[in-house]
């Protein structure tokens, strides 16, 4: 495939002292040739990989717009696999624009938004997870996210999944062989044996896309929410996991009638985290009643929710509303029972909360250890910490659902082989190889790779 000679600014918009444009293409020397001066005079493309110092000048040579560094890259040694062209000249917005006027008027044409990944993935240069590995890191919003995305930029999602689709071809060879030349019999595995290695890909495609809930907790954040009755402490709570003032806190129950968020960092999960209106059986306050209406459906949108108690008064049917109310949660939603003003004597029938977790005893009234909840939401989250370590985590619906797609097939062909079916079991195994190798790019379409690299800015 041949393409055209595009360039962009690469830093972002806006006063610098430096920006950066690249160039890319079959004729990505002679477009910067006609704008880029070397003051030794000396041909720059004999210098690869080394700046030179020059004059930037409209492509007519006549005005000097600039003076800068300029980095040539020949093909293949570059970042997209063609002839690349690095300018770095002054970071101000009117010079950026004029030095990229110069460059396209050279012949070059401006760049789509990952046009510069896209050739680099089209070229070989860069699998498609490693290609969303660098959007997840431009995007990142913690340094969690920074390290998990630059271990798959580095190829730590790629490595996983040849790794596995190794395996699918070694375990699913043998009955190839067999059907492509039964009289030879050339069948290395009996069924059982064939089955069980097949099992074993099976689990390992299962973990991997299972890691898409830590993935996306890490690198997206995850929605959470506080609920309980008035006045069971949840604005301090809140308070208590910023280390900031953020809701009003008053001994007046129904203090809070709307719900107030902001993210938060627990361990190695991003938490979009709202406090709500108490929960209440009946009120006749309109505005609060509102806010009550609103905390129940922030519940059935909430994957990590903190359910509140009061520990020093009794069980009542506020409390038993809001365990009413938590069956909205979403499915796979994790819900921590939390009890507060344990500095008080206890008077809550505990046995009264049944939510599957053993709650957490806190007092907030002079700040309080919330080592133990960080860890439970971490666990929670990060379920392969062998996985995590390598960085091979599933950051994407996109990936996760490859994944499945495969995982579903292999098991068809477990059922066919089992039933006698080997036929059926060789185009279910041909499919789930081709799905697996699609979570990388390797048989991605024109489509998809228009949806991912959509994602990036200009100029990357």
């Amino acid at each position: 495939m041949v393409f055209s000679t595009i360039a962009a600014v690469s830093t972002p918009r806006g006063k610098g002292g430096v920006a950066l444009l690249r160039v890319s293409g079959p004729d990505a020397f002679a477009v910067a040739s006609r704008v880029f001066y070397p003051m030794d005079g000396k041909d720059f493309t004999l210098a690869p990989r080394k700046q030179i110092y020059g004059e930037i000048r409209t492509p007519d040579g006549r005005s000097v717009l600039d003076d800068g560094l300029l980095c040539a890259f020949p093909a293949p040694h570059s970042f997209t696999g063609e002839d690349v062209v690095e300018i770095c000249c002054h970071g101000g917005e009117v010079v950026t624009a004029s030095v990229l006027e110069a460059l396209l008027t050279a012949g070059a044409v401006m760049a789509g938004p990952g046009e510069f990944s896209r050739r680099a993935h089209v070229n070989g240069k860069m699998s498609l997870s490693a290609a969303e590995g660098i959007a997840d890191l431009l995007d990142a919003k913690t340094r969690e996210a920074v390290v998990l995305s630059s271990k798959h930029a580095r190829g730590a999602v790629s490595e996983k999944i040849a790794a596995i689709a190794e395996k699918l071809t070694a375990a699913s060879s043998s009955l190839w062989a067999y059907l492509d030349y039964p009289e030879e019999d050339l069948q290395s595995l009996t069924d059982e044996e064939m089955t069980s290695s097949l099992s074993e890909v099976l689990g390992d495609i299962r973990a991997l896309s299972a890691s898409f809930r830590t993935g996306r907790a890490v690198n997206n954040g995850i929605p959470g929410v506080i609920v309980g009755k008035p006045n069971a402490g949840k604005s301090t709570f809140f308070n208590a996991l910023l280390r900031e003032e953020r809701s009003i806190v008053t001994s007046i129950p129904g203090t809070t009638r709307d719900t107030v968020d902001a993210p938060l960092m627990m361990g190695r999960i991003l938490v979009d985290l709202s406090d709500t209106a108490g929960i209440r059986r009946e009120t006749d306050d309109v505005v609060e009643s509102i806010g009550i209406d609103r905390s129940l459906s922030a519940i059935t949108g909430a994957e990590l929710i903190f359910a509140l108690f009061d520990r020093s008064v009794p069980f009542d049917e506020n409390d038993q509303k809001v365990i009413d109310a938590l069956h909205g949660a979403p499915e796979g939603a994790v819900i921590l029972p939390v009890l507060t003003k344990c500095d008080l004597p206890a008077v809550l029938d505990e046995a009264r909360i049944s939510l599957g977790e053993k709650p957490l005893t806190l007092s907030l009234k002079e700040g309080a250890d919330l080592t133990e909840l960080t860890e439970r939401v971490e666990k929670a989250f990060v379920t392969d910490e062998d996985l995590y370590r390598e960085g091979a985590v599933i950051t994407n619906a996109r990936q996760a659902a490859c994944l499945n797609r495969a995982a579903e097939r292999i098991e068809s062909a477990v059922s066919s082989i089992r039933s006698g079916a080997k036929d059926l079991a060789t185009l279910d195994l041909e499919e789930a190889l081709a799905t697996l190798l699609e979570t990388d790019g390797k048989s991605a379409g024109e489509k998809i790779l228009n949806e991912v690299f959509s994602r990036f800015c200009v100029g990357k």
